[in-house]
């Protein structure tokens, strides 16, 4: 993945964050479906401190009007209540995180969660496709037909709450490191009810809906599976570049950046069957 990301990123314990690569510039206006958690400063005293918002500034002082149809994008699609997590979807060109990546490196208050989550690669150009061939262990596995493969590319932190998929899972860390905490089926269903009863809901495990990503179900999953009293049968892996985890048809997970600095973290999985 080196045409993506920037060559010059050590091993793990290199601090120096990785970077999309110049590369991807050429194709800047694709459309891919975006996720962002907003506020970003609740403690702020004012609205314009939050770094969604120095974001926006410094895009419509740019010259390049890319960058200001950019923040008339992101103006259109914030909330006017900024005092409560809010969960912001949108789709806009890629242009957007590589802007954001050039905004975080000149020093400022990092842009962070702004995740490109479950873009499927069947959309991206065929050049981009090419560059994530479908792994051999996928192609020979059970009837050889891969259900979906997506693309997960944002600023850290990123995250994706408790939740298990249909199909078995392929899942291959491309940029910077995350961590994957993981149950299986009976284990995970019973976590999964006991935070649903506290909330008095009955969601669905697996949709990635907003209700599992902002408010109160948001926290409990968090709590449940990364807070101290989460149980020992949980298992936890991280995964670095290069790295490949196979989480099986109905197993739980979690999975979350190893960092929360406003860094790059990509990765691409397969579901297959």
């Amino acid at each position: 993945m080196s045409r993506w990301f920037d060559s010059q990123q050590g091993p793990p314990t290199d601090s120096r964050p990785p970077r999309l690569t110049t590369y991807l510039e050429d194709f800047a206006l694709i459309p891919v479906p975006y996720e962002l958690i907003y506020p970003q400063n609740t403690k702020a005293s004012s609205p314009s401190q939050d770094a969604v918002h120095q974001f926006c500034k410094w895009l419509e002082a740019s010259d390049n009007p890319i960058y200001n149809g950019l923040a008339s994008l992101f103006k259109e699609n914030l909330p006017s209540d900024a005092t409560n997590l809010r969960l912001v979807r949108l789709v806009g060109p890629l242009a957007l995180i590589l802007a954001a990546q050039k905004f975080n490196q000149e020093g400022l208050r990092p842009l962070t969660q702004l995740y490109i989550a479950q873009a499927p690669v069947s959309d991206l150009p065929s050049e981009l496709q090419d560059d994530l061939p479908t792994p051999r262990l996928v192609k020979e596995a059970g009837k050889g037909d891969v259900y979906d493969t997506s693309i997960w590319l944002g600023l850290e932190p990123t995250y994706t709450p408790w939740h298990r998929d249909p199909n078995p899972n392929l899942f291959c860390q491309l940029c910077s490191s995350k961590i994957v905490r993981l149950s299986s089926p009976s284990v995970g269903d019973s976590i999964y009810r006991d935070v649903q009863m506290q909330l008095g809901r009955h969601g669905s495990s697996r949709i990635r809906g907003e209700e599992m990503m902002q408010g109160p179900e948001r926290q409990a999953l968090q709590s449940a599976i990364w807070g101290p009293g989460s149980p020992s049968t949980i298992l936890e892996v991280r995964v670095e570049p290069g790295d490949a985890l196979f989480i099986p048809k109905g197993w739980w997970h979690s999975v979350k950046s190893a960092f929360s600095d406003g860094r790059l973290n990509g990765s691409v999985n397969w579901w297959f069957r």
